[in-house]
Parts: structure tokens; C-alpha cells; sequence
């Protein structure tokens, strides 16, 4: 077994909604890696079952382990996790792993992309965000393999050579295999109002920093009746498109509304910290710019150009050129549908 001690504290944060059946599995998987020093903490997000029970009884078991007891309630993914991460920041945190409550960590997922962060600190100098991630391998409720590779599964992904190019316009990291460290969190933190926890903390570290991936999964993704958003067929989404056109569509522009905001939460952050890559701020600005409602459509257009940012598909291309151009009058749409959105991935229709 490897152990973290003398190395940095590593704090692994849990937000948990009506878990009970799933948690003390997961958390089961953290007690059992090769790395050993950490600590774990959970905050319950106002459930109704008997999540807090079985976290307690855990607790009762590994002092590693806490229950963050702010009283708020229920407050949503972004919120809960944004309590979390400023916990663990306010505690002197270098290491973050971001847990959802109803996976499966493979046992050396921990150490595995703890190393990749130290990697990171030594090439690139200890003050550079860093993010590592994973893929994940799909299984059933009883954790029956169902995929080896979400990524595959979905067809998700970003371009690993230029981050910023995709994920400025959706996301292709999932949070629950997401390990950040010290630089990135106070970059991140807080976390704008309404976001979304793990494409936030991407989109910074591909602003600010830097993103690995480990080359295979490190993480078993459940899926189950309870889920939020599972791991549905990357073609599923025109069966819901034939069902329910306008409730697809609206999810749709929500999703993209969000990563719309997000950019400019970024512009600004970027704006406010300061950064050491110009050029990266530049291509935020240039995206914002492609959504502002002062700019006539060819200008607009020009500026996504000049951002870099680009969906991978021909189709999606061709979408978002017709959504820069026409903003103005999608702009009221985008702005009505966005609101916080719970996910372990966003899957917007431009991709």
C-alpha cells in the first residue's frame, strides 16, 4: 500500500442525494486503495433516506472519514459541491478527488493519478493547475460490465492536444474520475452560481493549466433506475428527439446556454487572477465575444473563428455557426432555459 503522508493532503469530497443503497459500496472502494492517506468527506445534500445513517456508521468504523454538517439542505449538485470544494480548500487540501456516490473506484485509482499529479508539479512547476481524469467502465446495477469505455460508449471526447477547443463549448470530462490539485482549486473556487462542478474545474484547467488522462478506466460507472444522467446510447437521443422535440431542444439550449456562461465566468476569472498564457485568455475572449449581442453576425462569426473553439462534428459545426449568427434572437431562449443541471457529463446537441 502507498501512503500520501508527507506528500500533501489528499481529501476526497462525496456529495450524496438519497444514496443509501449505493453508498457504502462506493465508499467501500475508497477504503479499499493502495493509497491510504486521505481523508473523506461527505456532504449529505438533504436526503430522504437513510444516506446519513449509513455514512455514519461508516464513519464509526475510519476516522478517515467525515460528515459535513452545514445545515443548508438541499442545495443542488453545483452548490453542494462548491461547499465541499471550499471545505476542502479552507482545510489545506493539495489534492482533491471529486466522488459521486453510486460508482465503484478500481483500487489503484487514487494512487495511480496522484502520481500523475506530482508528475505534473515537477515538469511544469508546483504552482500549475492540473487536472487528471479517466475513463470509466460501464456496468449495471450490479455491477455487471455492460462497456469497457464510457468515452467509446458516448463518443466523448476533447481534443488533448488543444482542451480549450472543446471544452469551451461542452464537456468531455466526467467528475466523478476528476483529481485536481492545489493551484486549480483556488482557481476554480468559487464556483460560479448555476455551473456545472465538473466542467468548471476542466474549463480552468484548461485555461490555466494542464489535463492528463490515465490510459485506461479507474472508475466502475452504475447505472441504475436512480441515476440522473446515465450512460444511454450515444444514439438515444433521437429517440428523445422524435418523443419530445421541444423538451429536447430546450435541454438542448440550456446545456449550450450554460457552457455560454460558464465562458464568461471564466473571461472574467482569467481576467481577475491573471494568467501566464495570454493567448489562451485572448481565444476566451474571442468566444465570448462570439455571443454578444452588440456584434453584427459576420463579427461574431469571426470571433468564434479566431476562439479555436470547434464541435467535432460536421454537423454540429454547421449548428453552431447558425446559433453565433443568429444570437441575438436565440439569446433570450439561451438565457431562460439555463439553469443548474445535474450530470456526470453534459451532453449538449452541439458536440
Amino acid at each position: 500500500m502507498s501512503d500520501a503522508v508527507g506528500s500533501g493532503q489528499v481529501t476526497v469530497v462525496l456529495s450524496a442525494y438519497n444514496g443509501g443503497r449505493y453508498i457504502a459500496e462506493q465508499i467501500e472502494s475508497i477504503r479499499g486503495q493502495s493509497l491510504t492517506g486521505w481523508n473523506l468527506v461527505v456532504r449529505d445534500d438533504g436526503s430522504r433516506d437513510d444516506t446519513v445513517n449509513v455514512v455514519k456508521g461508516l464513519i464509526a468504523r475510519d476516522p478517515r472519514i467525515s460528515l459535513m454538517d452545514d445545515a443548508h439542505g438541499n442545495l443542488g449538485p453545483w452548490a453542494s459541491f462548491g461547499k465541499l470544494l471550499s471545505h476542502a480548500c479552507d482545510r489545506g487540501a493539495d489534492y482533491v478527488f471529486i466522488s459521486d456516490q453510486d460508482d465503484v473506484w478500481l483500487p489503484t485509482k487514487m494512487e495511480q493519478q496522484l502520481n500523475l499529479l506530482r508528475e505534473t508539479a515537477r515538469s511544469g512547476g508546483g504552482e500549475t493547475p492540473a487536472l487528471v481524469h479517466s475513463d470509466l467502465e460501464v456496468v449495471d446495477g450490479d455491477l455487471r460490465p455492460l462497456h469497457p469505455s464510457f468515452s467509446a460508449f458516448q463518443r466523448m471526447s476533447y481534443s488533448t492536444k488543444d482542451p480549450l477547443r472543446t471544452l469551451l463549448i461542452h464537456n468531455a470530462i466526467a467528475g466523478c474520475t476528476v483529481a485536481l490539485n492545489r493551484p486549480l482549486l483556488e482557481a476554480a473556487l468559487p464556483l460560479p452560481a448555476g455551473c456545472l462542478h465538473d466542467w468548471w474545474v476542466a474549463l480552468c484547467a484548461a485555461g490555466w493549466g494542464t489535463i492528463r488522462c490515465t490510459p485506461a478506466a479507474t472508475v466502475r460507472y452504475r447505472q441504475h433506475a436512480s441515476n440522473v444522467i446515465g450512460a444511454g446510447s450515444r444514439h438515444a437521443f433521437l429517440g428523445t428527439l422524435v418523443r419530445h422535440p421541444l423538451a429536447y431542444t430546450a435541454s438542448s439550449f440550456r446545456e449550450f446556454g450554460i457552457g455560454v456562461e460558464q465562458a464568461v465566468s471564466l473571461r472574467d476569472r482569467m481576467r481577475s487572477l491573471g494568467v501566464a498564457d495570454a493567448a489562451r485568455l485572448k481565444r476566451v475572449e474571442h468566444y465570448c465575444n462570439a455571443f454578444s449581442e452588440d456584434q453584427p453576425w459576420f463579427a461574431r462569426l469571426r470571433a468564434l473563428r479566431k476562439s479555436g473553439a470547434r464541435p467535432q462534428r460536421v454537423v454540429s459545426r454547421v449548428l453552431m455557426q447558425a446559433i453565433v449568427a443568429a444570437y441575438p434572437t436565440v439569446s433570450t431562449l439561451l438565457k431562460r432555459s439555463a439553469s443548474p443541471t445535474s450530470a456526470k457529463s453534459i451532453r449538449s446537441g452541439v458536440r
